[in-house]
């Protein structure tokens, strides 16, 4: 396919997608999966309820002795939102005072994600599987629940893994895959393995605007698909700490 994607979007696993699609796009505007830590179901379960599950009042507890807070609804780790009281752990009580906050933020988040699933963009959604969990199945899956929140959307999917996946070619249109090697002891990836998987990556020269705040489902007119990916039909901030193996993210 010739055309150039006008959006890159993260779909987690951790920080180190977020950090190499904001430093190989250059484009450091905000998405909802950013800097999050969760699962590929939690991924799929937000998506098809529409982000109303996320942050519900009561839900929300302090994780990982403190380190972060876990959204009980969602099973995702939120490590930079909220913020303990100086020489001390993340509390329940530090968690309750700030939830509306944290709440406004990702209600504006998910805002932005159904304002682009619903525009013109072509998106290119990425999903790092850093442990080598997934299966073809699942990516299908992925796409279906995007493609039918959003039937008019026009978007691909880039699986990227530490090693090829077996079931690579069952993976269907608007689907592709890469590999990324880990790098030990670097929360940020390694910028010559992630550079590599985008190789053959094209976006459109300037991003097309997008409508108020709400985000992506959908992919507008765009560019050519990373290695292993196949181009799809018309179906259509900023970082904190390091992170550490499972339940780290930026």
């Amino acid at each position: 396919m010739d055309d150039a994607y006008d959006r890159c979007v993260g779909l987690g696993y951790h920080c180190e997608s977020t950090h190499q699609i904001r430093r190989i796009t250059g484009d450091d505007r905000a998405h909802f999966f950013d800097w999050l830590d969760l699962e590929f179901e939690s991924v799929v379960e937000t998506i098809a309820g529409d982000f109303s599950d996320v942050l519900r009042p009561g839900m929300v507890e302090p994780f990982g002795d403190g380190h972060c807070a876990l959204d009980r609804g969602t099973d995702i780790r939120f490590f930079h939102d909220f913020h303990p009281a100086p020489g001390s752990t993340l509390s329940r009580s530090d968690i309750d005072r700030q939830l509306d906050r944290v709440r406004a933020k990702f209600r504006a988040l998910a805002d932005r994600w159904r304002t682009l699933a619903r525009s013109s963009a072509y998106v290119l959604y990425v999903h790092h599987d850093a442990f080598d969990e997934l299966t073809a199945a699942d990516l299908r899956r992925l796409r279906l629940v995007i493609a039918t929140a959003y039937p008019r959307h026009r978007f691909d999917l880039l699986w990227l893994r530490r090693t090829p996946p077996p079931d690579g070619g069952a993976l269907g249109p608007g689907i592709g895959w890469g590999t990324v090697a880990a790098a030990p002891g670097r929360w940020e990836g390694d910028d010559a393995e992630w550079d590599a998987a985008f190789r053959e990556v094209r976006f459109a020269a300037a991003p097309s605007p997008t409508p108020s705040p709400t985000p992506p489902a959908s992919v507008p007119r765009g560019v050519s698909v990373p290695r292993g990916v196949s181009a799809v039909s018309a179906v259509s901030a900023t970082p904190a700490s390091s992170a550490t193996d499972r339940s780290t993210s930026v």
